[in-house]
Order: structure tokens, then sequence, then C-alpha cells
């Protein structure tokens, strides 16, 4: 799955320790990459061709999943993300698809009505009535939009202007630990492959969304150390090469000085050792932001977020002193030999990570403001339409 948005930037860094011969140490809570070098964005990708049947849900799967469609006021262009029914009358999804007055985007402007699409596209629109935002999301420290697309608290409820028709699936609430088990992620983004050819987003993907699943193998505190303890699940697209092992890169606080100046680092072979999951490997991307992740058949997490190697320490340059490649009188950004991500760009590709906002954390605040007492309609006929590619008006935004 894959987002229709441009990249942010995190700018938090984190110090060298001790430069012994030829290899950098690092401290247990830093990284051999400072933070400072990730790119991150709102970013589901395929390891396989998108176009595989394997990657569409079924009807049943989709039901309990919808697109959102926020149109922007004066202009063509729509915000396209994608949520969750957890209740006759709310829809969760992440907090920067309904914030529409967030600094970080201010050439949009406000926006309309959001338009709820149960199942996809293909379903006549619910229009929604209001939505709540958790608070943390614009904590200065830990929230919106201090730590940018790592912000805590990205999450919200949508809540309806009539409730679902009947048969709607209402998914409850994963509360235990997703860290170590195998999630099934549904949304309606971007598609494409993972080696980074094949993208789109058009009626197909709005209409059908994709399926396939990843492994949570961390959460951004611990990998990372910003945000909170547990509120973020961390989660990287592998191929199934330890080249391409994004969590373990990242996490290594071993690298090497080349003698000309760029920096390989290091990766112990037990650290991360998960590769992937095969072809049904998938990492989100554009428009699947505010979709569900699954565990037991329970939302389990909300798409938020990916990271990347910023570009301009893969950009073939080398560090101006390679003699002092931590030379203060500027940033450090020496050349990167050996990235991760195979295109050393912010596309949702084998060797990037991306991130979910955990339900388990946010269950209570959750669990509180849910609507259960509402009762579904009788059945229902749904009406369907058809459209022309162009009538969408979709615009790429900076978060998705």
């Amino acid at each position: 799955m894959k987002k229709f948005l441009s990249s942010l930037c995190v700018g938090v860094s984190v110090g060298v320790v001790a430069l012994a011969g030829s290899t950098v140490f690092m401290s247990s809570e830093a990284n051999a990459v400072p933070l400072s070098a990730a790119q991150a964005r709102p970013l589901l990708k395929t390891t396989g061709n998108y176009l595989d049947p394997r990657y569409f849900p079924s009807s049943e799967q989709r039901n309990g999943t919808a697109l959102l469609m926020t149109p922007i006021n004066n202009s063509p262009s729509s915000y396209v993300c994608s949520g969750t029914v957890v209740s006759p009358t709310q829809i969760v999804t992440a907090a920067h698809c309904v914030d529409t007055h967030d600094p970080r985007s201010p050439e949009y402007g406000t926006t309309g009505t959001t338009q709820v699409y149960l199942g996809g596209r293909g379903s006549s629109p619910i229009a929604s009535a209001s939505y709540e935002i958790h608070p943390l999301y614009f904590d200065p420290i830990v929230g919106s939009p201090g730590q940018g697309a790592f912000a805590t608290g990205d999450i919200a409820i949508i809540t309806l202007s009539e409730p679902v028709p009947a048969g709607t699936k209402i998914y409850g609430l994963y509360g235990g630990d997703a860290i170590g088990k195998v999630s099934t992620h549904i949304s309606y983004g971007t598609t494409g492959n993972g080696d980074g050819t094949g993208e789109n987003l058009g009626l197909d993907s709005l209409t059908n969304g994709r399926i396939g699943q990843n492994l949570y193998e961390s959460d951004l505190a611990s990998l990372f150390g910003v945000g909170l303890d547990g509120a973020h699940l961390l989660y990287d697209f592998d191929d199934g090469t330890p080249e391409h092992n994004a969590m373990a890169w990242w996490a290594s606080p071993f690298a090497s000085l080349n003698p000309d100046g760029s920096i390989e680092i290091v990766i112990p072979e037990d650290l991360f050792p998960d590769l992937g999951l095969g072809l049904d490997e998938v990492l989100i991307d554009g428009g699947d932001s505010g979709g569900g992740s699954f565990i037991d058949d329970l939302l389990a997490g909300v798409h938020s977020f990916g990271v990347t190697l910023a570009g301009e320490y893969c950009d073939g340059i080398l560090n101006p002193n390679p003699d002092d490649p931590y030379d203060t009188t500027g940033d450090w950004n020496p050349e990167i030999s050996n990235p991760s991500d195979v295109t050393c760009a912010n596309d949702s590709t084998f060797g990037e990570i991306a991130g979910d906002t955990s339900i388990a954390f946010f269950y209570d605040w959750l669990m509180q403001r849910l609507d259960l007492a509402t009762e579904v309609p009788a059945p229902a006929t749904l009406g369907l339409f058809g459209f022309g590619l162009a009538a969408l008006g979709l615009g790429r935004r900076r978060r998705a």
C-alpha cells in the first residue's frame, strides 16, 4: 500500500560516544546513524506484483474497513486516508487524516466534510458529523508538530452522521502486546511493488484496497529513542535478504569509517533476524494512513508514518572532511555506503520502516468513547455508482 504525499524530515540527533580505530561505537541508547538522518513520512506496497490477486482483499475482508475522502476547499483535490469501523457510528483513523489545520500543511487550508466509503469507493458514502483527536497529538514534546510524523497520539475517532448499514463488521480492539506478532494490513492507498516499480493510485486501489502482512518487531521509543514507550509499533519491509533488513540496520550500534570517508553500517547477525514473510510482506504508503492492522481479528494498529534514510546521506557525495567526519563546523552527513533502502528514496520500498499507532496503548481512551449501544438499522440496499478517474481530483498531500 502506498501514500500520496511528500516527505517530512525529523531533526532529532544523537551523539557519538567514542571513535576507536576504524569503528564508531555508539551507546546502547543510540544508533550508528543519527536519527537526524532519518526521513519520515506518513506512508501498502507489495513484495510481489501489486496486481497479483493474493493482495486483493475479498468483500468479506473489506467489510469493516473504510476509505476516507476529504475535499480540500477551493481545490479539485482531496485528502485520501483509510479507517476501521469500531462501533455502529464510529471510525478509527489517524489524527493527521482529520487535523485539517495542521501547521505542517498550510498550503491546503481548510477542508470540506469527510466522506466515508465502507469497504471501498464502490459504496455510497456516509458523511462524517464530528471527530475527536487524542490530546497527546497536540503535546509540544511528544505530539504534533514537535515530532513531525513521529507524533504520539496520531489517532482519532470519526463520528458518522448516521449508523453504518446492517451487516457491517464492527471490529473489537486488541489490548495485548503486539511486538513479535504478525498482523494483517488492509487499506486503500497507493499500490506498487517493493522494488520501486508499478506505482499507482486509481479506481482499483480506492475500490478494492490491498491486503498483506508484516511482523511487529519493535516500538519507536526502543529503536529511535523518541515518543512514549509502547505508543508506536514498528515493522520493516523485508525482501528476504539481510542487506535490506531495515530494523537491524537502524538498530545496529556499529559503523565502520571507510578509507574514502564514507560510512558502512556493521550489523550483528543476531540483531532483528527476521527477513520477512515472503510474498505476503507489505508496507504502508500514501493513502494508507489511518487504515488498520489486525491481530486475532481485532484492530491492533493504526497506520501512521514511514521512515527511510535522508537523501543527503546516500546521494553519492562524500563527507567534505573525511579526516574529521564529525566536524563541528557543519552537520554530520557522510555518504552511507550500504543503506538498507533499495532506492534510497522515501517511497515505501524494500529496506524502509513503517509505524502504526498502538491500539493497546490508547485502549482505555478508545473504550471510553465507543458508542456500542447504538443499534444497526434494518438491512438496506447500497447504491453503487460509476465515475471516471479524472473526477476524483486527487492531489498530493504532505500526510495521508
